[in-house]
Parts: C-alpha cells; sequence; structure tokens
C-alpha cells in the first residue's frame, strides 16, 4: 500500500515536472533569483513558463519585455536600499552597545516601507501583463496556473506523509 502511494506520488512529480520542462523556452528560462523574484511579485503573471505557454505575438513580447524591465529596475533600487538598511540593523545588533527595538525602529520602518511599494510596483506590473493578454491566453494561463497549484499541494502532501 505504501509502495503503491510512493509510486503513484513518484509518477505525480515526474508528471508536474515534464509540464514545468515542456513550458520552458530558452527565451524565458531565466531561473535566476531575480526571475523568480519578479514571479512571486507579480503574482505569477511574469512567469517565463507561463508566458511562454501563452503563446504570445511579437508586439505582446514587446509590451511585456518593457514592463519586465520597469520592474527589474524597480527591483534593483529596491534591493541596493534593502542591503543599506539590513546593513545598518545588522550592525548595531552585533555591536558591543546594548540595543532596544526603538533604535531600529526607522531603518524596520523604511524596510517595511519599501516591501510595500514594490509589493505595489508587482501587482501594477501584473496588471500591466494582464492587460497585453486576450482573453483566451489568459483563460489558458488561468488553467496553467491551476495545475500547477495542483501539483504543488500533491508535492507538498507526499511531503507530510513521508515524514
Amino acid at each position: 500500500m505504501k509502495t503503491k502511494r510512493i509510486m503513484i506520488g513518484l509518477g505525480t512529480v515526474a508528471a508536474g515536472w515534464l509540464l514545468l520542462v515542456s513550458l520552458s523556452s530558452p527565451v524565458y528560462a531565466q531561473n535566476d533569483a531575480m526571475s523568480q523574484a519578479r514571479t512571486v511579485a507579480t503574482f505569477g503573471l511574469m512567469s517565463p513558463r507561463l508566458l511562454n505557454s501563452s503563446n504570445l505575438t511579437p508586439e505582446q513580447l514587446a509590451k511585456i519585455e518593457v514592463s519586465k524591465n520597469a520592474f527589474r529596475e524597480a527591483q534593483r533600487a529596491y534591493l541596493s536600499e534593502i542591503r543599506v538598511l539590513r546593513q545598518e540593523v545588522g550592525d548595531r545588533l552585533f555591536g558591543s552597545n546594548r540595543v532596544a527595538e526603538a533604535d531600529v525602529a526607522r531603518p524596520i520602518t523604511k524596510i517595511a516601507d519599501l516591501r510595500e511599494k514594490i509589493l505595489r510596483e508587482g501587482f501594477r506590473i501584473a496588471l500591466e501583463v494582464r492587460n497585453v493578454l486576450t482573453p483566451e491566453q489568459l483563460a489558458k494561463a488561468a488553467t496553467i496556473r491551476q495545475h500547477l497549484i495542483e501539483i504543488q499541494s500533491e508535492v507538498r502532501e507526499l511531503y507530510n506523509e513521508n515524514q
């Protein structure tokens, strides 16, 4: 019984992996941290795999590239500001002087504000991308998204069962 579950689970994982691989393309397959962060921040609408499966026209690709570049610049600005603030907090935490919450309130508040700002920018970019897609492309993207959510859920269940 347990072996059967494991085989079914492995089959599900393999099918999910094949789906993900089949949706990837050299044009979009940028598996770097910035690409992954962009996908998360735009609620999945900038997923290279999702965009690749949408059969975008050259005009759509160009518009999405403009949005992608704008968000890339926003990410870079966000990260450079965050690095400075995190360094400031870290220096205080690891320094020899006592530290109270009030001592780091300003940089912590600024970090929270920057996170909200990048979240809102990601949502704005997601809306831009959504507006570029046709209703058919959006429906296909929604279907693929649902399949990926189901696969992730199955994988999580498998890991939880085996622990």
